[in-house]
């Protein structure tokens, strides 16, 4: 069977990408055409299927064949004894997000999970893919090129894994270990381009000292830049797509968490597309694929990520630690932390972590977040029992070896035998407390084995003399919204709500002045006044447009400063520090 898509942009203003299947020497009398329900990397369920518009198909001969909608996913396709088939449709591409496809008149971005339908019992099948656009666009993706704007892979799950970039963004390259890499930036920048290669290019050079080499032909960074856009990333087999804010890009701050997303999507090479969890491939594009696992393949990412660009000088030890403290105060502030276990989280992805509730802060922890910390608990135990011989990138290079080979998927068995493989002992209580379990952790004794110490204070003098009564705020305009309440926090047990509207605090309107920050940037706003000790505050609320007061006792501000510095005498603890921060290399 031979199995070509064609891929139509002649009016883009439209939002409509128009797709042809053309399927030859089939002999089935009917056939399974399917949209994929999600995207791998991203743990939703999207149903792509909603986007497709007007499918048809025909024989070879032109004869019109009978299509049925099979369920929500899938139409059937009768091929009244023909062996040459062309399916039509189109995909209506409006959302502009590395999580699906968009298309208009400046461009198209194309997610394969989200544009191309795949034949049931047919995705090993190899094929050819041609793009017809604008004459003044061209195309980037990690698809191997054949002839001009033809491309093909050896199955279905490369060609939606190989995102696509078409129009006239600007592009760029760098080689590193005798690949070429693409840096393909849509949308207006404003930067200084050259130097985001520069930067990248540390980036992947930082990341093969732990790999060694590269496992791919040619790799593609896909970039979105756009005022207002939400940072984030989606990874791939060879090749990555990330958002970006351009009006902060001068931001020094901000610039440094770019970097450390783009090591993260790009560490994502290694850790879930070459190390993957067993359930996560070969994937059922139809439904929820389960892992208790998402802590390592993302929270074990995310923790490389921020020592990459320490490891590539993007960033110092100074600001590498000024992250982790950043990382150890969410936890601490977040009584989830307690009540979910990292391989609940994993596992609960699907219906969590995208979708989040008012409660989320009381009885969830993102894989993420403390999946991050565990990579550090597991690093610092690994170079303690190895007396600064390893640490997690030997753990990391082993996995990808012994994985690498069969492209099979790991299991919870397999991690646990590999960490006796590196470290000599057994890590299941180590498993069953941090990872099965909920023990809080004691960073205090955690970053001490590394000659580390935290300090915990407010950043400045003023917020020490602020009280607050667990309200986590958001602005709306002119209105001020309780997002959450902080499980025990006097809010709490005085019963206000999120979606509340707060009116005023003891008879005084409540205005920005009345908001703090527990976070950089003000992405986590707190309640905030000044009160004597044991004082009450009234808290006037609007519920539902009924005008209500509650009575809340008060509590001085969380800490919003924490401190993480190394200590002044801490001898063969330096080697561990060392060894857990850098690589080999620097030993």
């Amino acid at each position: 069977m031979k199995l070509t898509y064609f891929v139509k942009i002649d009016e883009p203003h439209l939002h409509l990408l128009k797709v042809e299947m053309a399927i030859s020497e089939i002999t089935d009398s009917e056939i399974i055409l399917t949209m994929p329900a999600w995207t791998p990397g991203s743990y939703l369920i999207r149903d792509f299927s909603r986007n497709v518009r007007g499918l048809s198909a025909h024989s070879s001969d032109g004869r019109p064949l009978e299509t049925r909608k099979k369920d929500k996913s899938s139409w059937r396709v009768l091929t009244s004894g023909s062996t040459d088939l062309r399916i039509s449709y189109m995909v209506f591409c409006e959302e502009l997000s590395i999580r699906s496809t968009h298309l208009d008149a400046s461009h198209a971005f194309i997610l394969g999970t989200s544009a191309f339908m795949y034949m049931e019992g047919y995705k090993d099948q190899a094929l050819e893919i041609s793009f017809s656009m604008p004459e003044n666009w061209r195309v980037s993706t990690s698809l191997e090129k054949t002839t001009d704007n033809v491309y093909r892979a050896i199955n279905y799950d490369v060609l939606v894994d190989s995102p696509v970039e078409i129009g006239t963004h600007l592009s760029g390259t760098f080689i590193v270990d005798g690949k070429e890499h693409e840096v393909a930036l849509y949308g207006q920048y404003g930067g200084d381009f050259q130097k985001l290669l520069n930067d990248m290019r540390k980036i992947v050079e930082a990341t093969l000292r732990i790999f060694e080499h590269a496992p791919y032909k040619r790799y593609v960074f896909i970039l979105q830049a756009y005022q207002g856009n939400q940072m984030g990333g989606l990874e791939h087999s060879a090749s990555c797509a990330v958002s970006l804010d351009s009006s902060m890009i001068f931001d020094d701050d901000y610039y440094k968490r770019l970097m450390s997303v783009i090591a993260h999507e790009y560490f994502h090479t290694w850790n879930v597309k070459r190390i993957r969890p067993v359930e996560l491939g070969p994937f059922n594009y139809r439904e929820e694929n389960y892992t208790t696992l998402l802590w390592f393949s993302e929270g074990i990412t995310d923790y490389f990520a921020d020592l990459i660009i320490l490891r590539a000088k993007l960033i110092d030890q100074v600001k590498y630690l000024e992250f982790l403290g950043e990382s150890i105060k969410m936890i601490e502030f977040m009584p989830g932390s307690l009540e979910t276990s990292l391989a609940e989280s994993s596992f609960d992805s699907w219906i969590r972590f995208y979708k989040p509730s008012s409660d989320d802060i009381n009885s969830y922890i993102s894989y993420y977040l403390k999946g991050k910390i565990i990579g550090l608990m597991m690093s610092r135990r690994i170079a303690s029992l190895t007396l600064g011989a390893k640490s997690l990138d030997q753990l990391l290079l082993l996995l990808y070896e012994k994985f690498r080979k069969d492209g099979k998927g790991f299991t919870e068995k397999d991690l646990l035998a590999a960490l006796k493989d590196v470290s000599g002992q057994d890590f299941t209580d180590f498993f069953n407390r941090f990872i099965r379990g909920t023990d809080k952790i004691d960073f205090e004794s955690e970053l001490d084995e590394m000659g580390l110490k935290i300090e915990r204070t407010h950043s400045a003098e003023s917020r020490a003399s602020l009280s607050w009564s667990g309200m986590i705020v958001k602005r709306d305009g002119v209105a001020y919204t309780v997002a959450a309440v902080v499980k025990g926090k006097p809010a709490y047990r005085a019963g206000i709500n999120s979606g509340d509207e707060i009116i005023a605090i003891n008879g005084t309107r409540f205005r920005d002045d009345n908001m703090s920050a527990i976070v950089k940037g003000g992405k986590v706003m707190l309640d905030s006044f000044r009160s004597r000790k044991d004082e009450k505050a009234v808290v006037t609320v609007f519920r539902r447009n009924n005008l209500m007061n509650f009575q809340s006792e008060t509590e001085a501000l969380p800490f919003d400063s924490y401190k993480i510095t190394e200590t002044t005498d801490h001898g063969e603890k330096k080697k561990i520090l060392s060894r857990v921060f850098f690589s080999s290399a620097t030993l």
